[in-house]
C-alpha cells in the first residue's frame, strides 16, 4: 500500500497465511518496492484505521465520507494513518448514527473533487444522506480490497449507473470473497457491507471482535501511544508485556516498528532500565550484521552516559550477551571500561552485578586483564564486604572461574590468603571454598602443597565437618576434599619415609597400618629339621583342659605332686595342665594351645643330647617367661666333625620322633 495509490498488499487467508505477489506501482518509493505485508501487519493496520474512525466519529464528531485506499497512508515505520479529510461532514449533534444531508457522486463534476465512487456507501448515492455508519461501509470495502489483490468489489469506472447495477450484486460478490478473508473477520466484514446502515457495527464495536484480540497486536498498539503514558505504565510495559510478546512478533517488525520506539525511549534515564530489557532481547536474537548496523551505535552512547543503578545492573547482568555480538576492538574501548568502573563502585548492587559479569564474560578476558585488573579489584571488593554473604559468594565464584588464568605465585600470595580469611559460617560459602580447593588439588600448577594443606587449609576446614548447617550433600563434598588432602599427604610422607620401597600393597584407606605388617600376613619359608617327624598340632578347649586337670588331681597325691612325679603315661596332656596350677604367670594361649614336643632318639651313651637313664631330652617351651627359665645343657645344634657327639643312625629302632605335649621343669 502506498500514499495516493491503491492497496497493493498481498492478499491473505486466515487459514493459509500465504501471500500473493504485490502489484508494483510505478510511483512507489524505493523502500516500499516489492514490499510484502504480513498477516499481523494487515491485522494491525485494519485495527489502526478502525480506531482512527472511532476517534473521528465520537471525539471529533466528523464523518470522513471518503474511506478508501488512497486516503490511507502507511509510514516507513509501518503505522497506518487515515488521511483525506477534504470531503468530511459534521455528524448529527443528537445521534451520530442519524443521517445528515450530503452531496451524491455526479458525473457532471470532476472526479478529482468527489469521493471515490467504488468505496462509497449506497445511502449516499441513493438517498443523498450519510452518517458515521457510511464510513463503516467504506471500511468494509477496503477490507475486501486488501484480500482481493487491491481491487474493490465494485468497479464502476466513475459511472453512477454502473455503480447501482453492481451494488445489486454486492451480496454475491461478498460471498465469493469471504474465503480469502481471515475467519475471525468474515462475520464483521459481511455486516459492514450490509445495504441497510442500521445493520452495520460501529467503529467502537468493531475493535472488540476476536480478530483483534491478539497480544502481539495489542503490544504494538500500546507502543504507538507510549508517549502518552506515565513512567510507571511504560516501565510495566517494557519489562513484562513487550518482552513476552517479542517472540510472536515477526523480525521485520522488530526493526521497522519496535526498535525506533526503544531507541527514542533509551534517551530518557527514568525508563532506561525498563527499556533495556526488550532491547537486550533484540541484541540476543539479532544477527551480527543487524547488531552492528542498528543496535550498537545506540548502545555506545548508553555505555558512556550516566545511568541509574537499575540500568547499570541490567547492562552488567547481560554483558555476556552484548560481548557475544560486539567486535573485539569495541569490547576493549566501549564495553570493558563499564565493567571495571562498576567493580570500583560504592553501591553494593552494582558491585554484585559486576562480579556476576566477570564470571559471565570470563571467555572474553585475556590473562593480563585478569591478573592486572580483575584480581586486584576482586580483593578490594572482598576486603570491603566481608560481612555480605552475597558479595562473598560472588567473589568466590569469580575466583573459581578465573583460577586457571592466574600464576602459581599469585594463587599462593593473593588467592590463598583470601580463602583463608573467608568466614565459613554459611553452607553455600563453605561449598564454594571447598570447590576452589578441589580445583587446586587436581593440578600441581596451582601450588597447593602438602605443607600448606596440613598446616593452613585443613585446620580451617576440619571444624566444618561438625557444622550443623551443612546438609548431607554439602557434608559429603567437604569430606571428599578433606580425604583427598589426606591421601596426598599420605603419599607424600610415604615417599619421604621410604615406605614405598616395601613389597607390600598400598594401604587401604581405612585399614590400620599395624594390620599390614602382622605376622599373619607374612609368608615364611618352610623349615625342616633332620631326623624329625612332626605330628599335627592338637588343640584343646578350656573346658577339656579343666576336665583333664581335675582328673589328674584326683589320681595323684596333690596338684603339684601328681605333676611332679608324672601322671598316667597315656595322658601326656595332664602334665601340661598341671603347669597352670603350679605357674600362675603363664599366658592363656599357653594353656589352650598344645605346644609341640621334640624328641631326639638316643643311639648310645655318647650320642648327642643323651641323658642318664636313657630318657629323651626335652626342650623347654618358648612361651615360658624369663622368671621361669632354667639352665639347660642340652645342645640341639647340628653336630660338627669336631664334636664329641656322634650322629644318630636313623636306621636304628631307637630313632623316633613324635609330636606330643610335654613341659619339663627342673627343681
Amino acid at each position: 500500500q502506498e500514499a495516493g495509490g491503491t492497496i497493493t498488499g498481498p492478499p491473505s487467508t486466515g487459514a493459509s497465511g500465504q501471500h500473493c505477489p504485490n502489484t508494483i506501482a510505478t510511483n512507489r518509493p524505493a523502500h516500499a518496492k516489492e514490499y510484502t505485508f504480513l498477516d499481523i501487519e494487515l491485522k494491525y493496520g485494519i485495527l489502526q484505521i478502525t480506531e482512527a474512525l472511532s476517534f473521528l466519529h465520537y471525539s471529533g464528531q466528523v464523518i470522513h465520507k471518503n474511506v478508501c485506499p488512497s486516503s490511507i497512508l502507511i509510514t516507513k515505520k509501518g503505522t497506518w494513518k487515515l488521511a483525506g479529510f477534504e470531503f468530511s461532514e459534521r455528524t448529527n449533534e443528537t445521534d451520530a448514527t442519524d443521517p445528515v444531508p450530503c452531496q451524491p457522486w455526479s458525473s457532471r463534476a470532476s472526479k478529482l473533487v468527489q469521493p471515490n465512487l467504488d468505496y462509497m456507501a449506497p445511502e449516499i448515492q441513493i438517498n443523498s444522506s450519510c452518517s458515521i455508519l457510511s464510513d463503516m461501509f467504506s471500511l468494509g470495502m477496503v477490507i475486501c480490497a486488501i484480500f482481493n489483490h487491491g481491487r474493490s468489489l465494485i468497479q464502476s469506472g466513475n459511472s453512477p449507473s454502473t455503480y447501482l447495477k453492481q451494488m445489486e450484486l454486492l451480496d454475491e460478490a461478498v460471498h465469493n470473497i469471504l474465503p480469502r478473508i481471515p475467519i475471525p473477520l468474515q462475520e464483521a466484514t459481511t455486516r459492514l457491507l450490509k445495504k441497510s446502515p442500521g445493520a452495520r457495527p460501529t467503529a467502537q464495536l468493531l475493535t472488540l471482535i476476536k480478530y483483534f484480540s491478539d497480544p502481539a497486536v495489542q503490544a504494538l498498539q500500546f507502543l504507538d501511544v507510549i508517549n502518552m503514558k506515565d513512567p510507571t505504565q511504560k516501565t510495566h510495559y517494557y519489562r513484562s508485556t513487550l518482552r513476552e510478546v517479542l517472540p510472536f512478533i515477526p523480525r521485520k517488525l522488530w526493526w521497522q516498528h519496535i526498535w525506533p520506539n526503544l531507541q527514542q525511549e533509551m534517551r530518557a534515564d527514568e525508563v532506561l532500565a525498563a527499556v533495556l530489557q526488550p532491547a537486550l532481547t533484540l541484541v540476543q536474537e539479532s544477527s551480527n550484521s543487524e547488531y552492528e548496523a542498528i543496535i550498537l551505535p545506540t548502545f555506545k552512547t548508553v555505555f558512556v552516559a550516566p545511568k541509574s543503578i537499575q540500568a547499570t545492573v541490567a547492562l552488567l547482568e547481560n554483558l555476556h550477551i552484548i560481548l557475544e555480538k560486539t567486535p573485539r576492538d569495541d569490547i576493549r574501548t566501549e564495553v570493558l571500561p563499564l565493567l571495571f568502573n562498576a567493580l570500583e563502585s560504592t553501591t553494593i548492587q552494582v558491585q554484585s552485578a559486576a562480579l556476576v559479569a566477570v564470571t559471565n564474560v570470563y571467555d572474553y578476558l585475556d590473562d593480563i586483564t585478569i591478573k592486572k585488573l580483575v584480581l586486584p579489584k576482586l580483593k578490594s571488593v572482598f576486603e570491603k564486604n566481608q560481612s555480605d554473604l552475597k558479595i562473598m559468594g560472588n567473589v568466590l565464584q569469580c575466583v573459581e572461574r578465573t583460577l586457571d588464568k592466574l600464576d602459581k605465585s599469585q594463587i599462593i600470595d593473593e588467592v590463598l590468603p583470601l580463602l583463608l580469611e573467608v568466614r565459613l559460617t554459611d553452607p553455600d560459602i563453605v561449598v564454594r571454598v571447598v570447590n576452589i580447593y578441589r580445583i587446586m588439588l587436581c593440578d600441581k600448577k596451582y601450588g597447593l602443597t602438602v605443607n600448606i594443606m596440613a598446616t593452613k587449609v585443613m585446620p580451617t576446614l576440619l571444624p566444618q565437618t561438625v557444622n550443623p548447617s551443612l546438609n548431607l550433600e554439602q557434608f559429603m563434598i567437604l569430606l571428599e576434599v578433606l580425604q583427598e588432602m589426606l591421601d596426598q599427604i599420605d603419599r607424600q610422607q610415604r615417599n619421604k619415609l621410604k615406605l614405598d620401597n616395601l613389597s607390600l600393597p598400598s594401604p587401604d584407606r581405612h585399614r590400620p597400618l599395624r594390620h599390614q605388617f602382622s605376622s599373619d600376613n607374612m609368608n615364611a619359608q618352610q623349615f625342616n629339621i633332620p631326623n624329625l617327624r612332626i605330628d599335627q598340632r592338637k588343640t584343646s578347649s578350656a573346658e577339656d583342659m579343666a576336665r583333664k586337670n581335675s582328673t589328674g588331681t584326683r589320681r595323684g597325691s596333690g596338684a603339684l605332686g601328681s605333676w611332679w612325679f608324672g601322671g598316667s603315661p597315656s595322658s601326656p596332656d595332664s602334665n601340661f595342665l598341671r603347669v597352670v596350677n603350679a605357674f600362675p604367670n603363664r599366658r592363656l594361649s599357653d594353656n589352650t594351645l598344645m605346644t609341640p614336643k621334640i624328641r631326639i632318639a638316643p643311639s648310645c651313651a655318647s650320642s648327642p643330647g643323651g641323658t642318664p637313664g636313657g630318657g629323651l631330652p626335652i626342650r623347654r617351651h618358648s612361651s615360658i617367661g624369663p622368671q621361669e627359665r632354667r639352665g639347660s645343657n642340652i645342645n640341639l645344634s647340628p653336630p660338627t666333625v669336631s664334636s664329641k657327639w656322634s650322629i644318630c643312625n636313623l636306621s636304628t629302632p631307637c630313632c623316633s620322633v613324635r609330636m606330643s605335649v610335654c613341659v619339663r621343669v627342673s627343681l
